[in-house]
């Protein structure tokens, strides 16, 4: 199946009186790998969660591919991988046994041959083959993390949401894993991730950059230095403060790119 959109429709998302997310509008067609970045706080967590159907925004509409997620439209529970920022797995249990027990879990149906044939492809793809009888307490932080995204590709969804993935890793495994990702996208894949880093983002097809709950960015990374008026990329965060939030927000809403985003990349709201 290849990698399916994703559509966010001026979605906020609200707790009382705080508002977390305010008017966000993304279009994330299939097969593209698109960042999520920005300060501590600033809604990139809590985006990933409303755009893969764990938490209901309290305005507008998020779409995968034409099914509007919260309006009771049936969305196959299979269509979507997401990757944790902490890892849920079974600290006792040797790897390819996580892996078979998960793959068993997510594909009830499925025959036995066809959940091994499963577990030996997510090996492979993970670099974890070497590694396959060793308890996952005894592997190191990247290998685990290989783990916990492994168990989410063994059902080949189309569309896979990882919530800061590299965090805590060294820049050589981090830009590995940038790589991963980017090959899961030109293998058909729709893949967002949320990141702090920045040393790998010339790998992505498009970033959204976030700011006190609004997209102050949304485009191709070579764009946004001149955007923020900066030389690198890298010198963007200290001009994410909450009180430039709105002022940016507003100079994003008049880019030429903004006006693509609405008139070429977003289906009318239902």
């Amino acid at each position: 199946m290849p990698g399916v959109p994703v559509y966010a429709l001026n979605v906020g998302f609200s707790v009382k009186k705080l508002s977390i997310l305010q008017r966000v509008s993304l279009s994330i067609k299939g097969g593209e790998f698109v960042g999520v970045l920005g300060p501590s706080g600033c809604g990139k967590s809590t985006l990933l969660k409303a755009l893969s159907g764990q938490l209901r925004p309290t305005d507008g509409q998020v779409l995968i591919g034409r099914a509007d997620l919260y309006s009771g439209e049936k969305v196959p529970v299979d269509l979507m991988g997401f990757v944790p920022q902490d890892d849920v797995v079974h600290p006792s249990l040797r790897v390819r046994r996580e892996l078979y027990f998960s793959a068993r879990l997510r594909m009830p149906k499925a025959k036995p041959a066809e959940l091994a044939n499963r577990v030996k492809e997510v090996l492979e793809l993970m670099d974890l083959a070497a590694r396959h009888n060793v308890r996952i307490d005894r592997l190191s932080g990247g290998q685990r993390k290989r783990v916990s995204i492994g168990i989410e590709l063994l059902t080949r969804p189309p569309l896979l949401f990882l919530d800061e993935p590299t965090s805590g890793l060294d820049p050589a495994l981090e830009e590995h894993f940038m790589k991963l990702f980017r090959d899961l996208a030109r293998g058909g894949r729709t893949v967002l991730v949320t990141t702090h880093v920045m040393s790998s983002l010339d790998l992505l097809d498009l970033v959204v950059i976030m700011c006190a709950g609004q997209v102050v960015f949304f485009g191709p990374p070579k764009d946004a230095p001149g955007f923020f008026g900066v030389e690198e990329l890298s010198d963007i965060y200290p001009k994410l403060t909450a009180s430039a939030a709105e002022s940016l927000a507003g100079k994003f809403r008049n880019t030429p790119w903004f006006a693509r985003l609405v008139s070429e990349r977003l289906p009318g709201a239902r």
